[in-house]
């Protein structure tokens, strides 16, 4: 049972991302692909206009006192820039933000967001964060032998084994409302290796900072999904084709490619607005219904567009207009 089910996850894991191919030949532009969504995609995600982000330093309240600050926040930024739906400001904004904040890179990070939301006027929202753990250490393995199937014996030299982990807290700030926007699950990360040693006296840590500042690193590095869910970069449907043989095999080309991050076999999440009426307040409001994932086909992959093949539950649904959301592709494994 274990094995068959061991099986099924390494073949899941390793077809997740195969892409498909379509072909375009296939498909026309019928009397049904002539349709408009009910509401259409706000200017924002027509125009492609990403929310601009500041990225405060991140405190440093381990026993570094404010070393790891600014490793943490370089780390955070590419982490940020890369694939999310995020613009980042420039050093020189964001530097102006922090004198006016009076920010300590040694204490805290605890800003109040109001405080935030009158500082940046041109900035939606405020990256804040602080490496709240880390530790490190060296472990001595010693030397050892063992025999082989043939009988010939093998020896293992003693060696040494570092380590270490780190836990970076961090939330975004919206400074349109001046509210905590997202509380992130604390990010943890763990680096090690080894090396062959003497004996137990050369087993010990050499830099402790830099085997902390790798962790650190490696904890925001992971948290890349959370960041793209949380932030994903927004498109819309701008064509649907249909095949003439059969009206549920449709296909939709879509505002999103490779300048959003995008490579055949990525999914991303179709959406559309719906409206809703509280009879209580009396007031009507718009929110953002999912309603199916896709995947980025081989075809026709450009730097602002892309095709996906659109499954039958919601094929006849999708129309013109309609949202798509790009989403992280976390697999069963990793590293």
């Amino acid at each position: 049972m274990l094995e068959k089910l061991g099986t099924l996850v390494l073949m899941l894991a390793l077809t997740s991302g195969c892409a498909t191919t379509i072909n375009l030949s296939k498909y026309s532009e019928l009397e049904a692909d002539h349709k408009d969504c009910d509401i259409a995609p706000p200017d924002y995600i027509v125009n492609k206009k990403k929310p601009k982000v500041a990225i405060l330093p991140v405190a440093d309240v381990t026993e570094f006192e404010g070393r790891l600050s600014k490793p943490a926040q370089e780390t955070l930024t590419q982490t940020i820039t890369s694939g999310t739906g995020l613009e980042v400001v420039e050093r020189s904004q964001m530097d102006k933000l922090f004198e006016e904040a009076k920010f300590k890179e040694s204490v805290g990070g605890d800003l109040d967001p109001e405080a935030l939301a009158n500082l940046a006027k041109e900035i939606d929202f405020v990256i804040m964060g602080s490496v709240s753990s880390v530790a490190t250490g060296a472990k001595f393995t010693e030397a050892s032998s063992y025999k082989d199937k043939k009988g010939k014996t093998h020896y293992v030299a003693p060696s040494c084994s570092f380590s270490g982990e780190s836990t970076v807290n961090v939330r975004a700030v919206s400074t349109a409302t001046g509210t905590i926007y997202k509380v992130f699950t604390p990010f943890r990360g763990r680096v090690s290796s080894s090396t062959e040693v003497r004996s137990s006296y050369d087993c010990r840590v050499e830099d402790p900072f830099q085997l902390a500042s790798a962790a650190t690193s490696k904890s925001i590095e992971n948290a890349r999904g959370s960041f793209m869910d949380a932030f994903p970069n927004f498109g819309y449907v701008s064509k649907t084709l249909t095949n003439p043989k059969d009206g549920k095999d449709r296909v939709a080309q879509i505002t999103l490619g490779k300048n959003d991050g995008l490579k055949p076999g990525d999914r991303v999440v179709l959406a559309k607005y719906v409206k809703s009426y509280d009879r209580i307040k009396k007031t009507e409001s718009v929110s953002l219904q999912d309603l199916a994932e896709v995947q980025v086909s081989e075809t026709g992959l450009g730097d602002e567009q892309s095709y996906v093949l659109l499954p039958e539950e919601v094929a006849a649904e999708v129309a013109v207009g309609h949202i798509v959301k790009t989403r992280s592709n976390g697999g069963f494994f990793r590293f």
